[in-house]
């Protein structure tokens, strides 16, 4: 490399960084001059309180809590971590559709508990009461054939800022429950 391409590549890596810097100071700047609530809400983190949820140990190690979809009696459903989706079988499927509270979305493949791959549909379910005023909506659930238990899965706690399981007394925390997402502000 010759000494006028070594000497450009560091005066355009200077020029970068200062204008880097100049950007930066100017968000900081601009935030410093926003409103004090404007301020505060892309500062500040969910504020909401953690929802806990009473988990029943059926088996060794196998959990369960009672939830509600859409305007459904509760029902019951296995914590399972190792689950992608929430999983509802067909039956609890039909009522949630003579109610209005399911719409097809899409089939996807996906690989069972007991390792065959299978097509499944997926319907978008209008809402989701984990109690405690936890209420989660549009949540996407997987159908499994038959009378299958249904499943708490990944997807659903992916909805929610973040979740922890305790064991004694077993519950399931869960904070920043049905809060939306927020919202980026940025000035340049």
């Amino acid at each position: 490399m010759s000494n006028i391409d070594s000497n450009n590549q560091s005066l355009s890596a200077a020029n970068c960084t200062r204008k880097v810097l100049i950007l930066l100071s100017a968000l900081f700047f601009s935030a410093n001059s926003l409103s004090e609530e404007a301020s505060s809400a892309i500062v500040t983190p969910s504020t909401a309180p953690a929802t806990e949820i009473q988990l029943v140990e059926k088996d060794t190690d196998v959990f369960y809590l009672e939830a509600k979809l859409g305007n459904s009696a509760a029902s019951e459903f296995l914590f399972d971590t190792g689950s992608g989706y929430l999983a509802i079988n067909v039956k609890v499927l039909d009522r949630l559709k003579s109610e209005g509270d399911a719409q097809y979305r899409r089939s996807i493949r996906a690989r069972l508990a007991s390792g065959a791959i299978n097509s499944l549909a997926v319907y978008s379910i209008a809402s989701l009461d984990l109690g405690g005023g936890c209420v989660l909506h549009d949540v996407e659930a997987a159908i499994l054939p038959g009378s299958t238990r249904n499943i708490l899965g990944m997807n659903v706690l992916k909805m929610v800022d973040s979740f922890s399981v305790s064991f004694k007394p077993a519950k399931l925390v869960l904070s920043g429950c049905g809060q939306p997402a927020p919202e980026v502000v940025a000035t340049l």
